[in-house]
Order: C-alpha cells, then structure tokens, then sequence
C-alpha cells in the first residue's frame, strides 16, 4: 500500500491567499527539496513556490487559476524510496481506493478545501509508464516553462487568470477553470458584457479588462481611502545643500565604479531621522491605540508596467546614505526584474511616493494601509524665490531647486499641526545637509 502525505500552500509574509497560475512539475516527477513546484499570484508580487520537502509528485490537489488560502493542500507526495509501481498505479488512478492518506490537521473551514482532482488519465498513464521506467518525465505537456512569463504581474497575451471568488462576469468559456465542474458545458449569459455609464450608449468604446495587479490596487485603495480620513500638508524644500553635497558623492562614486545617488535616498534618509522625533507618523492607527514601530520599515513605490508595487527596506534607520540608495536600487531591481517575494513587500510603517520620477509637481499619495502617514516627493523644480541679501537689509530674487513635499496622514492618529512639524523637521533636515566631508 503506498502512503501519501500532503504538501501545503506556504506562508509568504502577510498574504492570506495566492492564485496557483502554474504547475512546473508534473505527476511522476521526482522533487528535491528546495526545487520549484508551482507558480503562484498575489496582490503583490508573481512567484515561485518551492517544494517543502523531497519526494515523488503523484497527484494536484489545487488547480490551476485556483485561489488558495495559506496552508491548504495543494499537492500529493509519495516518499522517494516508494515502489515504482505502486508508484504508476496511484498516479494512473488504478489504486485510489487502497491510497493511504497521511493524516492532516483540520482546517478552519473544511467546506471550502477543494477535492482532489485526479489528472487526465492518458496523460497520467503516460507520466505512470516513465515513472515505472525510472527516467525523468520530459519537460512537456503539463510542464511549462517559466520564461514563458514575463517578470512583473503580466500573464502572457491568451493565457487564462481567474480568481474563483472574483465575481467577475465578463468572462469567455475558455477564461473557466477546466476543473470546475460543468465548465465546458455551460457558458454566462452576459460573457461579453461591457458596463456603460447611462447616456454613452451611443459612444463607441474599447474595453480594456483590468489586470489582477490594477482590481488589486483599485480595491486597497478604495479601503483606504473609505477607511482613514485622509489629508496632505505641504511644504517647499530647498534641495540646494543636498544638491551639492549629492554632486560630490556622485563624482567619488563615479570615480569607484559605483552607480550615482538620485535625491530619493536623501528624503528617505531625512525622514527617518525626523521620525525619531515624531514617531506618531511612524504608526498603525487602532480602534484602542497608537501602534508606534520601534524601527522604520521604509516602503518605495516602484512604478512598473503593470502598476505601482511598493517593496519595504527594512530598518532603514539603520541604513546610511549611501547604504540607504543601494537598498533602494536593488528592491527596485528586485520587483521590475520578477525575482521579488511576497515577504518583500510586507510589513512597511510608511512609504514614500516618488512622483517627481516621471515629472510631477505636485504629490498628494493615498495612504498604504495600515500606515498612518505616507510621504509624496515631486519633482525638484529651479524656481525663483527670495531670500534676504548678507547683511539682512534687503531681499534678493534668487533661483533654487525647489520641491513640494507632501505628507499625506491619517487624521485619526493625529492633528495637522503635527504631521507639518513632521514634515518641517524633514525639511530642516534636506535644507541643512552637510556639504563637507
């Protein structure tokens, strides 16, 4: 009698759930552990799932297209040392009803694990025959090739994403899961249904169907925003000390090899020192308390093809400048090239918005929940300002490099008074940088 055990969805950071996009093995495949297994979406990030332990993959538990809840099944394991072909009987489903089943823990709701779903039969008798011949099963048929996606959220162009619980209804039959039952037999009513406003029944329109990635940021920011009264204070900072204190660190840089700095490590750098003073914007806001973070979980929003993703650098008060901008490169690198975990986008206590990137002016951001306050760096503008001449006397009409910072806070945690002299510390902080070595 062959024993089976269970290999489990795992946890990855703060996601609850993950959309099984792919399967990169197949039944009869012998896995090491360590070795990838699926594929799987979140609301953050694409990844790989790699298998827990070794073993022998016999049979899917969870399907493709499936979302599944952190800890489920999703996979059926036979020890490597099991009989061959015990082996290719229970793969080819001959064996089912002598299967022993390690034993698991119940989940919360047993209703809502999905039953076993036993592969096609002439496939499965085709991956039987190559497990009984002790050879490893080609890369074909059920096994396809993760190059085959692209690095950031975007599923190739025809392939099939569906989230169970959507409750989308603007689906074609080839959209369905094949593991739902009756799926090929039946097909929506209003497949093709396209909502249009009252009065633009008469405009001719091409419908565009929101990604995963942009329902996902549709609906936090709707949270958001429905959530925590949200307001923005605004300063202007003169970036002239950090512009030539940056000038000179670039040319060393340069000198050595090494990338140059943008002004964003600067803001960053600046606002957590200014949260050591005002740690209240450094905080989750609860019904009974002020959650203030001893350590400053610093997220940038990285702007990508798909949509904004916001990975977090984790003690960022530790970090200095030039450690700071080297962190920021590589978790940037990290989310545009694919190569990003969900863990690496999770556990932030404030994020700073980088609008200026692509030309902004002006930066009013929506809070990322649970934080309380979220800063908004735009674009560094050379604008006339005056200043008072040596002497005091008088004032003269001078060019600087200017820059409209907003932070954007949760008026709950606290009043607006303290979010500008939060903001006005960061300020001090940028406009009295030190130029000299």
């Amino acid at each position: 009698m062959l024993t089976l055990f269970d290999v489990h969805m795992p946890h990855m950071g703060s996601v609850e759930f993950a959309l099984l996009t792919e399967w990169l093995l197949k039944p009869g495949d012998r896995v090491a552990e360590g070795d990838p297994l699926c594929e799987v979406s979140t609301d953050k990030v694409d990844t790989e799932v790699d298998s827990p332990t070794s073993g022998i993959l016999i049979s899917y538990v969870a399907a493709v297209d499936q979302e599944v809840p952190v800890g489920d099944v999703i996979a059926r394991f036979a020890s490597l040392d099991s009989d061959p072909v015990a082996v290719a009987q229970a793969i080819a489903g001959e064996d089912a009803a002598g299967e022993d089943v390690a034993p698991e823990a119940p989940t919360s709701d047993p209703i809502a694990r999905p039953s076993p779903i036993s592969p096609d039969r002439a496939l499965a008798s085709e991956a039987a025959a190559v497990v009984a011949e002790g050879s490893r099963p080609p890369n074909d048929s059920l096994v396809l090739a993760a190059s085959w996606f692209s690095p950031v959220n975007r599923p190739p162009e025809g392939s099939r994403r569906l989230r169970l619980d959507s409750g989308s209804t603007d689906m074609s039959l080839e959209s369905k899961s094949e593991f739902l039952p009756g799926a090929r037999d039946r097909v929506p009513e209003d497949a093709d249904t396209v909502a249009i406003p009252a009065g633009y029944e008469a405009v001719t329109y091409t419908a565009i169907e929101h990604t995963r990635l942009r329902r996902a940021i549709a609906k936090n920011l709707t949270e958001s925003w429905n959530t925590a009264p949200q307001l923005t204070a605004q300063v202007d900072v003169d970036f002239t000390a950090v512009s030539v204190a940056r000038a000179k660190i670039n040319r060393e840089r340069s000198a050595r090899g090494e990338g140059k700095l943008s002004f964003l490590p600067y803001v960053g750098h600046a606002l957590c020192r200014a949260l050591a003073d005002h740690p209240d914007a450094n905080a989750t806001f609860t019904d009974k308390h002020l959650v203030r973070w001893n350590t400053v979980n610093l997220g940038i929003a990285v702007d990508t093809p798909d949509g904004l993703i916001v990975p977090v650098i984790r003690d960022a008060q530790n970090l200095e400048l030039e450690a700071l901008s080297d962190a920021i490169v590589a978790t940037s690198s990290a989310i545009l090239s694919g190569s990003a975990q969900p863990e690496d986008l999770s556990g932030g206590t404030i994020t700073i918005s980088n609008s200026g990137s692509v030309g902004g002016v002006v930066s009013t951001p929506i809070l990322t929940r649970p934080q309380v306050a979220s800063i908004g760096l735009p674009a560094i503008v050379r604008t006339p300002v005056a200043r008072k001449s040596v002497d005091g006397e008088s004032e003269l009409l001078t060019i600087r490099p200017i820059a409209r910072l907003g932070l954007t806070f949760d008026h709950r945690a606290f009043d607006g008074a303290e979010a500008l002299r939060t903001l006005m510390s960061v300020q001090k902080y940028l406009e009295q940088w030190p130029t000299k070595s």
